[in-house]
């Protein structure tokens, strides 16, 4: 009965190879195991805690769009960019001896929005509504949480009474 086990291919193990493996495979546990101690002892948190920890997304992140209607001249062009067709606009021609009034740009406003609808569900959020937006009233927030149980729930009408609130809290 021979002492020396095979090896690969027919090679024989010898007690020197054997005991260069069991160092190797030492070596590396404890090189595993040092790196795993350093991230289970450490201070930094390895996940972040989604629900009690929110971090502060960048201010150029494209989440839920937000329309500032008191600004919006109806030009249709945000409807038109869209490549998904998610934005419904119904506008109607202001009479011809009503005042004038003026967007935040000095545009005049010449149609009186009737309905502004975002199908937030359809929306593929590519920003492109935003950039054709000559007085600029259509923006993307920082909002990401609008999650619905329905999908008429993602439809968010912004002449609508109840969206009024939060209007107030993004345009301050």
């Amino acid at each position: 009965m021979s002492t020396q086990a095979t090896y690969q291919a027919g090679e024989q193990l010898t007690l020197g190879k054997w005991f260069k493996n069991i160092w190797t495979a030492v070596r590396t546990v404890t090189k595993g195991l040092g790196i795993t101690f350093k991230y289970v002892y450490g201070v930094k948190p390895v996940t972040i805690e989604y629900p009690e920890v929110r971090e502060e997304l960048p201010k150029n992140s494209r989440s839920r769009l937000f329309n500032d209607v008191e600004n919006c001249i109806s030009c249709y062009q945000c409807a038109t960019a869209c490549p998904v067709d998610c934005i419904y606009i119904t506008a109607t021609r202001r009479e011809k001896d009503a005042p004038t009034i003026k967007a935040k740009n000095g545009t005049p406003i010449k149609l009186d929005l009737m309905q502004f609808t975002i199908d937030t569900a359809l929306c593929c959020y590519c920003g492109l509504c935003t950039t054709v937006c000559p007085t600029e009233c259509l923006t993307h927030t920082t909002d990401y949480e609008f999650s619905q149980y329905t999908l008429d729930e993602m439809k968010y009408d912004y002449l609508a009474p109840d969206i009024r609130k939060w209007r107030e809290r993004i345009v301050g």
